[in-house]
This record gives structure tokens, C-alpha cells and sequence, in this order.
């Protein structure tokens, strides 16, 4: 049952903003999912396209090189530390406008 809530946590908002998440392919916890998500929504308003995450610099990478930076509080010893709080605000970021 948790399992199931959890799903429908994850994919609903990404259907409820009109998103699909078919471009997803693997995904370990909600923050890469998050991440993904913001990152193509952040690559699309900078005119480009995500490529990747580098997580050794907590920056989302577009195609034509710009991207986001995000704070420390994302990023500990260059790895996402996916707490409920950072999870929060990647959630935030990657689903706000």
C-alpha cells in the first residue's frame, strides 16, 4: 500500500502540470526525478535543452550550456542527499511556473 501512495506521489504532479514523464528511464530516488523533471522545464525557459546532472557541481547542464546552480543544502561530497527537505525543494523548483 505505501507503495502504491508513493507512486501516485511521484507521477501525479507531473501529470497534473500537463508534463509526461516517459523520458525518465531510471530514477533511484524522487530527487533524481525532480531534478530531471525541473531540469528539462529549466533547459526549455534557457532556450535549450537538459542534458544532464552534474552532481560534483549540484548543477543542471542544458544543451547550450547554461544551467542551474544549486545551493549546498542540495549537494553534500558531490551527491544529491536526498532528505524530505531537499526533496521539497527540488520538488518546488522542478513543478513551480
Amino acid at each position: 500500500m505505501q507503495l502504491v501512495v508513493f507512486a501516485v506521489v511521484l507521477i501525479l504532479p507531473s501529470f497534473l502540470s500537463g508534463e509526461s514523464s516517459s523520458h525518465i528511464t531510471a530514477a533511484r530516488n524522487e530527487c533524481e526525478v525532480y531534478i530531471q523533471e525541473g531540469g528539462d522545464r529549466e533547459c526549455t525557459r534557457l532556450g535549450s535543452e537538459f542534458v544532464r546532472f552534474d552532481s560534483g557541481t549540484c548543477t543542471v547542464k542544458c544543451k547550450n550550456g547554461n544551467g542551474k546552480t544549486f545551493t549546498d543544502d542540495v549537494c553534500s561530497r558531490g551527491e544529491v542527499n536526498c532528505t524530505s527537505d531537499v526533496a521539497a525543494k527540488l520538488r518546488t523548483w522542478a513543478f513551480s511556473k
